[in-house]
């Protein structure tokens, strides 16, 4: 009996290890992806700058995570998970030394660079940490989570930076950095010593692959965060992206390893959680853009004010992310992933049609139960998707799903600033056209898990009539034959 407890706490204890491990690399890169919202003005006046150079600070740490993530996916499948994650560890801490003690903004833009490199080493692991570590029965629990580390990392995102810029000054925005990630260097050093997991020695790294889809996402995203200003020349990284990307889809049908297995869109519900990830990155940004674009310019608020009102979303995403990994056990990832996207749906609906001129109230309720079923949705969207694939390529698949969130909210961050700007009709139509197009993309996702549910419910039932089929011809067959013997001996 004592033995069996003892098993369980060590068991406990590395569940909790690995959680903790892994959670604490996705807080950090989300963290670092929102402090630096607060501190532009700051950061303006200390480096004597504008606010659009400053501004590519944000930008090109966001450009960098999405060019960069599937490679070290790949790369971590390859040489370990556990081991590019240190990696990546180490770079973000360096870098935040490095950008702690920029002296020019051109420094502190290629520091950030660099720090976007060790983020995309992190969000690349992170996930596959967990599916490939954690017990299958604790797997659902432990996504769960991951994802409540995802939204701290908003919550305290905002707040955080706020705290540290009205004490101890900017610096410390990334100073502060460096000691979590000498922690989690540690915990990998010795906590998760020995706990390998599944890799793939044999398989080429498919470096051409990786440099088209890193070249073409680069694009991609460098094009839509320039959307907004409507330059000729943002159309053609658009279409360079396009053209990279065919190459790189006409490359990947021929080879032997490719980066991305095409088959895997053949099934119909691994594509629509694709899709659905996409969505929800994109709409959730958008909500957390037009409420306080709207509270500000047009109730007034100032920007501590809005902060606190957008708070409301991501803290909702972590109290029910905490509960979605026992409820996957009972209700399966597709129900959840309805229930989160209906619960997500209806708020977004509510506030298109009636709009933010409500009671403050009503719009801090709507955008809580968003959060309630965007911290439902997210878990059970990240098992869906990495159960789609075996263990020796967790890394790779997690990392495409990071990119295809990622890129939604860029392209949603875009779309969202030119509804917000070219309204003729002031802030206010922008903001109901912005919550329109949120509800019907949200739809579209519910749409589609419901029509790929009911295709499989087709098939299922034709494969079931075409064995049926196949067993009655069995049987007539063999009657024929035992009737033919009968008649032959007759003779």
């Amino acid at each position: 009996m004592k033995d069996s407890a003892d098993q369980s706490l060590v068991h406990n204890e590395s569940y909790l290890s690995i959680v903790l491990v892994a959670g604490t690399g996705m807080f950090l890169t989300t963290l670092d992806s929102g402090i630096l919202n607060v501190a532009i003005s700051s950061l303006v006046q200390e480096f004597h700058s504008s606010v659009t150079t400053v501004a590519w600070t944000i930008s090109l740490y966001t450009i960098v995570i999405c060019s960069c993530i599937v490679v070290f996916g790949r790369l971590s499948d390859r040489y370990g998970r556990l081991k590019i994650y240190s990696m990546g560890l180490a770079l973000f801490a360096l870098a935040s030394m490095f950008c702690a003690f920029s002296e020019t903004v051109m420094q502190l833009i290629s520091f950030r660079i660099l720090q976007g490199i060790g983020a995309a080493m992190l969000q690349a692991t992170s996930v596959a940490l967990i599916t490939t570590l954690v017990s299958p029965n604790k797997k659902g629990e432990a996504l769960g989570a991951l994802a409540s580390f995802f939204g701290l990392g908003h919550v305290l995102g905002p707040v955080a930076g706020g705290m540290i810029l009205s004490t101890v000054g900017w610096k410390w925005l990334f100073l502060m950095n460096i000691p979590i990630c000498l922690l989690c260097l540690l915990a990998c050093r010795s906590v998760l010593k020995g706990k390998g997991s599944p890799i793939s020695n044999h398989q080429p790294l498919n470096l051409s692959g990786s440099l088209l889809l890193s070249a073409s996402i680069f694009f991609l995203v460098y094009g839509c965060s320039q959307l907004e200003s409507l330059h000729p020349r943002t159309y053609i990284y658009i279409l360079i992206f396009a053209i990279l990307m065919f190459l790189f889809i006409q490359r990947e049908k021929r080879v032997v390893n490719p980066i991305v297995p095409l088959s895997l869109f053949k099934n119909g519900f691994f594509t629509i959680s694709l899709y659905a990830i996409f969505s929800y990155g994109g709409v959730t940004r958008l909500c957390m853009v037009v409420v306080p674009y709207y509270l500000e310019k047009e109730r007034g608020f100032v920007p501590w004010q809005s902060g606190i009102v957008n708070l409301l979303l991501p803290l909702g995403i972590v109290l029910t992310s905490s509960i979605a990994g026992r409820l996957m056990r009972s209700w399966g990832t597709f129900r959840l992933m309805i229930v989160g996207l209906c619960c997500m749906f209806v708020p977004l609906l509510i506030l298109a049609i009636q709009h933010l001129n409500w009671h403050l109230t009503i719009v801090c309720f709507m955008l809580f139960v968003y959060g309630l079923g965007a911290g439902l949705f997210q878990p059970s969207n990240i098992a869906a998707i990495m159960e789609a694939v075996g263990p020796a390529h967790q890394a790779t698949i997690g990392s495409v799903q990071r990119l295809v969130q990622n890129v939604g909210i860029s392209l949603f961050t875009a779309v969202t600033a030119g509804f917000l700007q070219s309204s003729t009709h002031g802030v206010s139509l922008g903001s109901r056209n912005s919550f329109y197009l949120a509800a019907a993309v949200t739809f579209l996702g519910i749409l589609g898990f419901i029509i790929v549910k009911q295709i499989c419910k087709i098939i299922q039932e034709v494969n079931k009539a075409q064995q049926r089929m196949r067993l009655i011809t069995t049987d007539k067959k063999e009657q024929r034959q035992e009737h033919q013997s009968d008649h032959d001996q007759t003779i």
